[in-house]
């Protein structure tokens, strides 16, 4: 008579697995958890049926790490053996909550003083978008930041941007001072010769 297979209740099946996973970060917390580990913890609540362990470490070696993950956009994701639109749909929630915390973050520091206290913020908002974006940061007298937003978005490879449309806010607010930030979605850092044009323009 051949043996019956183990239940999903099973303390050595999938319950059972993501029940020690659970319990493991509350009693050890996130710091004793593998990159893939935390990930694979995450996409228990997105996919239940689902064993998560070869997602989260797809995900990992298609993405390159934790944090390009969190930053990828959907079309990216979507092209993960396992991780399917509920799976997808969870990360991207992931990511406008961290981009949410980042914001309240920025908001809320007494002033603005140099690019690494936006930089993640920054990154969270336009790191997954598959096309270039403008976005500013809008600061008073304090360099505190008043407003923030996107103030102009394109094609993969070029964002018109308009002064008008990027003074306005600036206007509206009563701000002072402001930031631009510049994607570049296939990754290449190196300012184009028309990011250097419109950059002397609003100058």
């Amino acid at each position: 008579m051949a043996a019956a297979a183990p239940s999903a209740d099973d303390k050595y099946g999938p319950v059972g697995h993501r029940k020690r996973l659970r319990e493991r970060f509350s009693n050890a917390g996130p710091d004793s958890f593998a990159d893939y580990e935390l990930l694979e913890l995450l996409l228990t609540y997105a996919l239940p049926r689902v064993d998560t362990k070869p997602v989260a470490k797809a995900l990992l070696d298609q993405l390159g790490s934790f944090v390009g993950v969190l930053r990828q956009p959907e079309r990216r994701l979507v092209t993960v053996k396992g991780l399917g639109p509920e799976g997808t749909f969870f990360l991207k929630v992931v990511q406008a909550c961290l981009a949410r915390s980042m914001q309240a973050a920025v908001e809320n520091e007494p002033s603005v003083s140099g690019p690494e206290d936006i930089f993640a913020f920054v990154r969270l908002h336009l790191g997954s978008r598959a096309n270039e974006c403008v976005y500013a940061l809008y600061l008073d007298d304090a360099r505190r930041v008043v407003h923030h937003g996107e103030v102009a978005a394109g094609t993969v490879d070029r964002a018109p941007i308009y002064p008008r449309e990027v003074l306005k806010p600036a206007l509206l607010h009563n701000a002072t001072g402001m930031v631009l930030v510049h994607n570049h979605p296939e990754g290449h850092p190196v300012p184009s010769e028309d990011d250097l044009q419109i950059t002397q323009m609003l100058e």
